[in-house]
């Protein structure tokens, strides 16, 4: 079940395009709400993540649609992060860096590559095997992004 929220969240967000807001409390600045949707896709990208390399590494069982569902996902989310930084705000907790603003087009492009990865990591198990998913999922590399551009 908790999967299917991931997806349907994930789905809604790629429906509503490139600019994503957010209802948020009416005391919460516009600020906090830009910093609650970042924190929130970096850990739904987590979650999927962790799906593929508990996998990999046999602490859940091998479920080839599962796992081409998450790289799947991935690829959507990787693809609209940027949009989630669109709004150059910086608030205490975020740990994101100048540099995500200052080198826009190497973010943006540092995050299409991450979902062209993921794609093709979905493709991969999907046609030739899962097997063959499970060893590419080391490709995505989220410190290409994490050490320009996090704190």
């Amino acid at each position: 079940m908790k999967n299917i929220k991931v997806i349907v969240i994930a789905a809604l967000f790629s429906a509503f395009g490139a600019s994503l807001t957010f209802a948020h409390e009416p005391d919460m600045s516009d600020e906090m709400a830009a910093y609650v949707a970042r924190d929130g896709i970096m850990h739904l990208i987590g979650a999927q993540r962790n799906i593929l390399r508990n996998m990999a590494s046999g602490k859940s069982p091998d479920n080839r649609r599962e796992f081409v569902r998450a790289a799947n996902a991935l690829a959507a989310m990787f693809a609209m992060l940027p949009t989630t930084f669109e709004k150059n705000v910086m608030v205490s907790q975020s740990r994101a860096k100048p540099e995500i603003w200052t080198n826009w087009d190497e973010f943006v492009s540092t995050a299409n590559t991450l979902s062209a990865v993921a794609a093709n990591i979905a493709t991969t198990a999907a046609t030739v095997g899962l097997d063959a998913g499970k060893a590419k999922i080391g490709e995505i590399d989220c410190g290409s992004c994490h050490t320009p551009f996090r704190k």
